[in-house]
């Protein structure tokens, strides 16, 4: 009896010593985390605060009901033309409250809800996001409370419309407000898809001196196809794309595919859809995405270099004198694309720890150019990789491929990873949706061992999280 207590305050004492080291630990390593969200279209409110206050953005079907009977009815007495331009008209007066100036500047009084102070000045907040199953940004910020403490966590949601450098303002804020109020020299960042492209504003015009880590996960580090290619008017519907897409996001009706397909039905109505955009396209173009879309600099941030003089041309046509301040905020961003990958490789050079997670297998939205490609079914895994070699969705790389790193080759040689940017703090993981991180999961854990490693992490350092891993629907990994 007397050798088993002498044991348990042995045990005891060895666990007390044990959780004090843990906790000195992580009391030293005070590095508050600063958490920038991606786009949020139910996030804009128009007159927050007051009576008046209601969704930017409100898709009522009565509305929509309305506007397709008014459509028909355009088009029952002017023919094509007028049913065009009363389906322009549906959609021009669903986002027309989302319209900015030609400065790229709101018209609607549009704001955000905000969280200026750290999370722990919003509990109430922070519990709806510890819900089980709680996903994207807000599972990032619940997993985030738990492990760094809420009074340590940052939250920075913004306008995603409006010019990145006023968002990277925003940042800079959190991050000085972040660093005085735990006497640190340094804060953790994980941006969330178009977060890359506010948080790389951010370090261009502030600098990465104050950031020990930062982690894009799912982000637009390198921009997107889905938004680059209808700006620069390549739009158009392809059959074996758009069946890639149904019969993934809709299984259970590829049957009704198949037998439309077997009568010669689909080959006509995508004839049809091209030489209606095709025919269409000038008016379109300079009714609702020169009007609205055009008018966002944020979304100009995702622009693919290739494509952005000619994007310009598309949407403002000769009336570029008309946008030009719209268009010197979105020069901005552009000339840092030019020396991004220089300005990303001498940040890691410089101490700042990187990693990117890109997920894959899902099918792009079905009605641009480079709809081909692999991705989280928002973004495309080449570009949230930064460079990563990816075949088409539904393909592989071959059998004769060859990977200038054969470990860098994914099991289901859909990936090369020895392209990306960053090669060895690149992560992969098949069938994890956008903003992977739910609440309690596995992804989680990924998450912040990499945000919180104490050196630059490597595909190589921890066996549990190889560079391509699975993922299921609760978001637990496994091994290929």
């Amino acid at each position: 009896m007397k050798k088993f207590i002498a044991m348990l305050l042995a045990a005891v004492v060895l666990f007390s010593c044990t959780f004090g080291v843990v906790a000195a630990e992580a009391d030293s390593k005070v590095v508050p985390v600063v958490i920038v969200r991606g786009m949020d279209f139910g996030g804009l409110i128009i007159d927050q605060g007051t009576e008046n206050e209601r969704p930017a953005l409100s898709v009522e079907a009565g509305l929509i009901v309305l506007g397709v009977f008014k459509a028909l009815f355009m088009g029952l007495f002017g023919g094509m033309d007028g049913l065009v331009d009363g389906v322009i008209d549906i959609v021009g007066g669903i986002f027309a409250p989302l319209a900015c100036d030609a400065n790229g500047n709101t018209i609607e009084k549009i704001t955000v809800k905000e969280f200026p102070k750290a999370m722990s000045n919003y509990p109430e907040e922070v519990a709806s996001y510890r819900s089980e199953g709680t996903d994207s940004e807000p599972g990032v910020v619940a997993t985030a409370c738990d492990i760094y403490g809420a009074d340590k966590v940052y939250y920075v949601t913004y306008d995603w419309r409006l010019d990145p450098y006023e968002t990277a303002k925003k940042i800079n804020d959190r991050v000085n407000l972040a660093l005085k109020e735990h006497k640190a020299d340094k804060v953790d960042i994980i941006c969330c898809s178009l977060g890359g492209v506010m948080t790389q504003a951010y370090f261009d015009a502030f600098g990465y001196e104050k950031v020990d880590s930062c982690l894009f996960l799912s982000s637009a580090i390198y921009g997107s196809y889905c938004s680059s290619d209808p700006y620069a008017g390549k739009v158009g519907f392809d059959k074996e794309i758009l069946y890639n897409f149904l019969n993934t996001t809709l299984s259970d009706m590829g049957w009704l595919w198949t037998m439309l397909d077997m009568m010669g039905i689909t080959d006509s109505l995508l004839s049809f859809a091209n030489n209606l955009a095709e025919d269409y396209k000038e008016e379109i173009y300079a009714q609702v995405m020169r009007e609205t879309f055009g008018t966002w600099p944020g979304l100009w941030g995702m622009q693919q270099t290739e494509d952005y003089e000619a994007a310009k041309v598309t949407i403002f046509g000769n009336e570029t004198a008309k946008y030009a301040k719209l268009i010197e905020k979105m020069d901005r961003y552009q000339n840092y694309r030019l020396k991004r990958d220089d300005f990303l490789r001498g940040m890691q050079a410089d101490g700042v720890k990187i990693s990117l997670i890109a997920s894959y297998n899902k099918p792009a939205i079905p009605a641009f150019e480079r709809s081909y490609v692999n991705s989280d079914q928002v973004l495309e895994t080449e570009l949230m990789s930064a460079g990563a070699t990816v075949a088409p969705f539904g393909k592989t790389l071959g059998d004769d491929y060859v990977a200038a790193d054969p470990a860098k080759l994914s099991p289901d040689r859909v990936i090369d990873a020895s392209t990306c940017l960053f090669p060895d703090n690149t992560w992969f993981i098949k069938d994890a949706p956008h903003v992977c991180c739910r609440y309690g999961s596995q992804v989680a854990e990924l998450v912040f061992w990499l945000i919180g490693s104490e050196t630059q992490p490597t595909v190589n350092d921890n066996i549990r999280y190889p560079q391509f891993t699975l993922a299921d629907a609760q978001q637990n990994l496994y091994r290929y």
